[in-house]
Protein backbone atom coordinates (compact mmCIF):
# COMPACT_ATOMS: atom_id res chain seq x y z
CA UNK A 1 0.00 0.00 0.00
CA UNK A 2 1.45 3.21 -1.01
CA UNK A 3 2.19 6.06 1.19
CA UNK A 4 0.91 9.65 0.28
CA UNK A 5 2.79 12.53 -0.08
CA UNK A 6 2.15 14.95 2.22
CA UNK A 7 1.94 18.23 0.12
CA UNK A 8 3.76 21.37 1.08
CA UNK A 9 1.96 24.08 3.39
CA UNK A 10 0.60 27.32 1.44
CA UNK A 11 0.11 30.50 3.36
CA UNK A 12 -3.41 30.99 3.79
CA UNK A 13 -5.18 32.16 0.83
CA UNK A 14 -7.33 34.50 2.88
CA UNK A 15 -4.63 36.63 4.38
CA UNK A 16 -3.14 37.45 0.73
CA UNK A 17 -6.06 39.97 -0.01
CA UNK A 18 -5.63 41.76 3.14
CA UNK A 19 -2.04 41.96 3.42
CA UNK A 20 -2.12 43.02 -0.96
CA UNK A 21 -4.50 45.79 0.16
CA UNK A 22 -2.41 46.72 3.32
CA UNK A 23 0.64 47.42 0.92
CA UNK A 24 -1.51 48.89 -1.73
CA UNK A 25 -2.34 51.54 0.67
CA UNK A 26 0.68 52.04 2.01
CA UNK A 27 1.70 52.47 -1.01
CA UNK A 28 -0.95 54.73 -2.00
CA UNK A 29 -0.32 57.18 1.02
CA UNK A 30 3.24 57.30 0.03
CA UNK A 31 2.16 58.35 -3.68
CA UNK A 32 -0.18 60.81 -2.30
CA UNK A 33 2.31 62.55 0.42
CA UNK A 34 4.72 63.22 -2.21
CA UNK A 35 2.35 65.07 -4.48
CA UNK A 36 0.72 66.92 -1.86
CA UNK A 37 -2.30 65.56 -1.96
CA UNK A 38 -2.65 64.54 1.97
CA UNK A 39 -2.20 68.05 3.06
CA UNK A 40 -6.30 68.97 3.77
CA UNK A 41 -5.85 65.72 5.88
CA UNK A 42 -3.34 66.93 7.81
CA UNK A 43 -5.02 70.42 8.33
CA UNK A 44 -8.16 68.53 9.36
CA UNK A 45 -5.52 66.73 11.45
CA UNK A 46 -4.36 69.48 13.14
CA UNK A 47 -7.34 70.86 13.65
CA UNK A 48 -8.24 68.79 15.55
CA UNK A 49 -5.07 67.85 17.41
CA UNK A 50 -4.57 71.71 18.05
CA UNK A 51 -6.71 71.92 21.60
CA UNK A 52 -4.70 68.83 23.05
CA UNK A 53 -1.51 70.43 21.86
CA UNK A 54 -2.72 73.60 23.68
CA UNK A 55 -3.82 72.20 26.84
CA UNK A 56 -0.80 70.31 27.23
CA UNK A 57 1.67 72.75 26.22
CA UNK A 58 -0.51 75.06 28.74
CA UNK A 59 0.45 72.32 31.17
CA UNK A 60 3.90 72.50 30.77
CA UNK A 61 4.24 76.14 31.00
CA UNK A 62 2.09 76.40 34.15
CA UNK A 63 4.09 73.42 35.61
CA UNK A 64 7.28 75.35 34.56
CA UNK A 65 6.26 78.96 35.91
CA UNK A 66 5.31 77.68 39.10
CA UNK A 67 8.65 75.92 39.26
CA UNK A 68 10.63 79.42 38.47
CA UNK A 69 8.16 81.24 40.81
CA UNK A 70 8.66 78.86 43.57
CA UNK A 71 12.69 79.13 42.85
CA UNK A 72 11.80 83.14 42.99
CA UNK A 73 10.13 83.06 46.10
CA UNK A 74 13.76 80.50 47.47
CA UNK A 75 15.46 83.55 46.03
CA UNK A 76 13.69 86.55 47.72
CA UNK A 77 13.43 85.00 50.64
CA UNK A 78 17.10 84.36 50.54
CA UNK A 79 17.54 88.32 49.70
CA UNK A 80 15.08 89.55 52.27
CA UNK A 81 17.33 87.73 55.30
CA UNK A 82 20.46 89.63 53.95
CA UNK A 83 18.26 92.87 53.94
CA UNK A 84 16.88 92.27 57.48
CA UNK A 85 20.11 91.60 58.55
CA UNK A 86 21.56 94.47 56.70
CA UNK A 87 18.70 96.76 57.85
CA UNK A 88 18.90 96.08 62.05
CA UNK A 89 22.92 96.36 61.58
CA UNK A 90 22.19 99.98 60.10
CA UNK A 91 19.85 100.26 63.21
CA UNK A 92 22.28 99.52 65.78
CA UNK A 93 24.80 102.13 63.89
CA UNK A 94 22.10 105.09 64.09
CA UNK A 95 21.06 103.93 67.93
CA UNK A 96 24.75 103.99 68.76
CA UNK A 97 25.59 107.72 66.70
CA UNK A 98 22.15 109.12 68.24
CA UNK A 99 23.48 108.37 71.68
CA UNK A 100 26.94 109.26 70.80
CA UNK A 101 25.66 113.22 70.07
CA UNK A 102 23.00 112.81 72.74
CA UNK A 103 26.25 112.54 74.91
CA UNK A 104 28.11 115.39 73.44
CA UNK A 105 25.24 117.76 73.81
CA UNK A 106 25.34 116.62 77.54
CA UNK A 107 29.07 117.06 77.60
CA UNK A 108 29.35 120.68 75.92
CA UNK A 109 25.91 121.97 77.85
CA UNK A 110 28.02 120.80 81.31
CA UNK A 111 31.18 122.37 79.50
CA UNK A 112 29.55 125.50 79.03
CA UNK A 113 28.10 125.23 82.52
CA UNK A 114 32.33 124.24 84.02
CA UNK A 115 33.39 127.72 82.41
CA UNK A 116 31.10 130.03 83.73
CA UNK A 117 31.17 128.70 87.65
CA UNK A 118 35.17 127.77 87.05
CA UNK A 119 34.41 124.14 88.46
CA UNK A 120 36.35 120.89 88.08
CA UNK A 121 33.81 118.30 87.15
CA UNK A 122 34.25 114.45 86.84
CA UNK A 123 32.16 112.79 83.96
CA UNK A 124 29.76 109.76 85.49
CA UNK A 125 27.42 107.25 84.07
CA UNK A 126 24.23 106.65 86.02
CA UNK A 127 24.71 102.95 86.73
CA UNK A 128 21.66 101.80 89.50
CA UNK A 129 18.81 103.72 90.66
CA UNK A 130 16.90 102.71 93.96
CA UNK A 131 14.48 104.42 95.16
CA UNK A 132 11.81 103.34 98.34
CA UNK A 133 9.63 105.00 99.82
CA UNK A 134 11.50 107.57 101.73
CA UNK A 135 15.88 107.02 101.02
CA UNK A 136 16.82 107.44 97.63
CA UNK A 137 19.58 106.92 95.50
CA UNK A 138 21.87 106.52 92.69
CA UNK A 139 25.32 104.69 91.99
CA UNK A 140 27.49 106.05 89.84
CA UNK A 141 30.80 104.53 87.52
CA UNK A 142 33.58 106.82 89.31
CA UNK A 143 34.88 106.51 92.63
CA UNK A 144 38.30 107.29 94.64
CA UNK A 145 40.35 106.20 92.09
CA UNK A 146 38.92 109.36 90.29
CA UNK A 147 39.07 111.65 93.02
CA UNK A 148 35.45 111.30 94.06
CA UNK A 149 35.23 112.20 97.90
CA UNK A 150 32.58 111.88 100.35
CA UNK A 151 29.92 115.02 100.76
CA UNK A 152 31.17 116.38 97.06
CA UNK A 153 28.32 117.85 94.76
CA UNK A 154 26.83 115.89 91.84
CA UNK A 155 24.92 118.37 89.13
CA UNK A 156 23.72 117.45 85.76
CA UNK A 157 23.09 120.74 83.47
CA UNK A 158 24.08 123.35 86.14
CA UNK A 159 21.18 121.69 88.15
CA UNK A 160 22.02 119.57 91.45
CA UNK A 161 21.38 116.02 91.56
CA UNK A 162 22.86 115.26 95.56
CA UNK A 163 26.13 114.45 97.56
CA UNK A 164 28.29 111.56 97.38
CA UNK A 165 27.24 109.67 100.16
CA UNK A 166 29.72 106.87 100.04
CA UNK A 167 32.87 106.62 98.03
CA UNK A 168 33.96 102.85 96.99
CA UNK A 169 37.27 102.70 94.98
CA UNK A 170 36.03 102.13 91.29
CA UNK A 171 31.96 103.70 92.14
CA UNK A 172 29.54 105.95 94.03
CA UNK A 173 26.45 106.50 96.04
CA UNK A 174 24.80 109.32 95.45
CA UNK A 175 22.45 110.56 98.13
CA UNK A 176 19.88 112.81 96.29
CA UNK A 177 18.05 115.99 96.58
CA UNK A 178 14.84 114.52 96.79
CA UNK A 179 15.29 112.23 99.50
CA UNK A 180 13.16 113.14 102.44
CA UNK A 181 16.42 113.36 104.54
CA UNK A 182 18.20 115.83 102.28
CA UNK A 183 18.99 118.84 103.65
CA UNK A 184 20.52 122.05 101.95
CA UNK A 185 20.70 125.75 102.29
CA UNK A 186 18.96 127.74 99.17
CA UNK A 187 17.51 130.92 98.26
CA UNK A 188 15.54 132.72 95.82
CA UNK A 189 17.89 133.81 92.99
CA UNK A 190 15.71 137.32 92.66
CA UNK A 191 14.46 138.21 95.82
CA UNK A 192 17.03 136.70 97.94
CA UNK A 193 14.61 135.11 100.46
CA UNK A 194 16.73 131.81 102.19
CA UNK A 195 15.69 128.80 103.20
CA UNK A 196 16.11 125.20 103.96
CA UNK A 197 15.19 122.33 100.96
CA UNK A 198 14.71 119.35 101.66
CA UNK A 199 12.92 115.96 99.35
CA UNK A 200 9.19 115.51 99.83
CA UNK A 201 7.54 112.08 99.62
CA UNK A 202 6.23 111.83 96.05
CA UNK A 203 7.37 114.75 93.63
CA UNK A 204 9.00 117.67 95.03
CA UNK A 205 10.85 119.61 97.21
CA UNK A 206 10.20 121.80 99.84
CA UNK A 207 11.71 124.74 100.92
CA UNK A 208 11.35 126.03 104.65
CA UNK A 209 12.28 128.09 107.42
CA UNK A 210 11.64 131.08 105.04
CA UNK A 211 11.42 134.02 107.53
CA UNK A 212 7.99 136.26 107.45
CA UNK A 213 9.82 139.18 106.83
CA UNK A 214 11.59 137.88 103.54
CA UNK A 215 9.52 138.01 100.32
CA UNK A 216 9.78 134.38 97.55
CA UNK A 217 7.15 134.41 94.68
CA UNK A 218 5.94 131.99 92.30
CA UNK A 219 8.17 131.10 89.57
CA UNK A 220 11.01 132.41 91.16
CA UNK A 221 14.60 129.87 90.51
CA UNK A 222 15.85 128.38 93.67
CA UNK A 223 19.49 128.02 93.84
CA UNK A 224 22.20 126.66 96.38
CA UNK A 225 23.78 129.38 98.92
CA UNK A 226 27.19 127.78 98.63
CA UNK A 227 29.48 125.98 101.11
CA UNK A 228 32.75 124.50 101.43
CA UNK A 229 32.49 121.82 99.17
CA UNK A 230 28.82 122.60 97.28
CA UNK A 231 29.22 125.52 94.85
CA UNK A 232 26.72 128.46 95.17
CA UNK A 233 24.44 129.17 92.41
CA UNK A 234 23.69 125.42 91.35
CA UNK A 235 19.64 125.22 90.30
CA UNK A 236 17.63 123.16 92.41
CA UNK A 237 14.15 124.37 90.91
CA UNK A 238 11.32 126.47 90.78
CA UNK A 239 9.07 127.76 92.80
CA UNK A 240 5.47 126.64 92.38
CA UNK A 241 3.47 127.97 95.42
CA UNK A 242 4.03 130.10 98.46
CA UNK A 243 2.48 128.87 101.96
CA UNK A 244 1.79 131.89 104.16
CA UNK A 245 0.58 132.25 107.89
CA UNK A 246 -0.05 135.44 109.61
CA UNK A 247 0.62 133.80 113.05
CA UNK A 248 3.54 131.12 111.65
CA UNK A 249 7.23 132.73 112.49
CA UNK A 250 8.26 130.87 109.22
CA UNK A 251 7.11 130.62 105.65
CA UNK A 252 7.32 127.78 103.24
CA UNK A 253 7.68 127.29 99.44
CA UNK A 254 6.46 124.04 97.43
CA UNK A 255 9.53 123.82 94.58
CA UNK A 256 9.13 121.82 91.30
CA UNK A 257 12.64 120.25 90.54
CA UNK A 258 15.15 121.38 87.84
CA UNK A 259 15.83 117.41 87.38
CA UNK A 260 13.58 114.58 86.29
CA UNK A 261 16.37 112.63 88.23
CA UNK A 262 15.14 108.66 87.48
CA UNK A 263 15.44 109.67 83.65
CA UNK A 264 19.42 110.66 84.28
CA UNK A 265 22.21 109.10 82.53
CA UNK A 266 25.25 111.25 82.40
CA UNK A 267 25.87 113.28 85.96
CA UNK A 268 29.08 115.15 87.23
CA UNK A 269 31.15 115.42 89.79
CA UNK A 270 32.09 118.73 91.47
CA UNK A 271 35.83 117.87 92.40
CA UNK A 272 36.96 121.22 92.87
CA UNK A 273 36.79 124.62 92.08
CA UNK A 274 39.22 126.79 90.42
Amino acid sequence: MKKRRAKPTQPNSKLRPTIIAVLALITGLVLLAQVGALRPLRIVTDQLLSPIRLVTSGMARGVSNQLGFLGSITTLGGKSKRLETEVMQLKQQLASMREISQENELLRAQLGFKDRQSLQLRPARVIGFAPDNVRRFLTIDVGKTSGVKNGMAVVSNGALVGTIDEAFDYSSRVFLLSDTEFRIRALGQDLRAQGIVSGQIGTGYSMEKIAQGETISRGETVVTTGSDIIPKGLIIGTVESVERSDNAVFQTANIRPALNIPALELVFVVTGQK
